[in-house]
């Protein structure tokens, strides 16, 4: 992830501090085989601008996984109730692979097949996060895999216990904006304590960047 020193990661007003580059070389060097993020970050930078409009009103079902196909790399999307259209089935490259619950329509899973896009239905009212990391794992061969945000699915993999690590560069701007999401978000209110985390390393950049490595406790 990348953040104002103030947690921000919307990102539109720190243009003027953040090196565009230095993200995806950092997350390059962590080489990953597959990234996975929510559908708002989805929606924002890869998916098509207007939804996905069921004609049917029959639900995905139980647990499925379809193949399209195997892949070096993956580009995985959370999309809890089947809304994101595509383009293609790939991102950059990479082979796109759509996570949604059984109350995506049934239809969407339709229109996945027909683009070639893999997916997994996993969770009856929101995605089971365990379940589907886990399917990631048998069926495709992902090992390791980068959670790019947004802050909800940040959050709700966090508190599933599926992060064993933060890397986290915090770029030398504020934001200082009402309701601007976060690195983690979402968590349960009632939540009594922060969670603990163990410093690795700090790396500091040329433009006043640091790149923070933690490990959960």
């Amino acid at each position: 992830m990348l953040s104002s020193i103030d947690g921000r990661i919307e990102g539109s007003v720190l243009g003027n501090v953040i090196n565009a580059v230095d993200y995806e070389e950092t997350g390059a060097k962590l080489k990953g085989d597959s990234w996975i993020c929510g559908r708002t970050t989805m929606q924002m930078h890869f998916a098509e601008k207007k939804p996905f409009i069921s004609k049917a009103g029959k639900s995905a079902g139980k647990l499925s996984v379809y193949i399209a196909q195997q892949a070096k790399s993956y580009a995985i999307s959370v999309d809890t109730e089947g809304k994101l259209r595509w383009k293609s089935s790939d991102i950059d490259g990479d082979h796109l692979i759509c996570v949604v619950s059984e109350r995506a329509p049934a239809d969407y899973l339709s229109y996945l097949e027909e683009k070639g896009i893999s997916y997994i239905v996993s969770g009856k009212k929101a995605v089971n996060l365990c379940e589907a990391v886990t399917l990631l794992r048998e069926m495709f061969g992902i090992k390791r895999l980068l959670l790019e945000g947004g802050g909800n699915i940040n959050g709700g993999f966090l508190e599933a216990g599926l992060i064993d690590e933060i890397s986290l560069l915090l770029v030398p701007g504020i934001d200082g904006r009402h309701d601007v999401p976060t690195v983690f978000d979402g968590m349960n209110p009632k939540l009594k304590s922060g969670i603990k985390l163990e410093l690795n390393s700090v790396t500091k950049r040329k433009n006043g960047t640091l790149w923070l490595r933690y490990k959960i406790i």
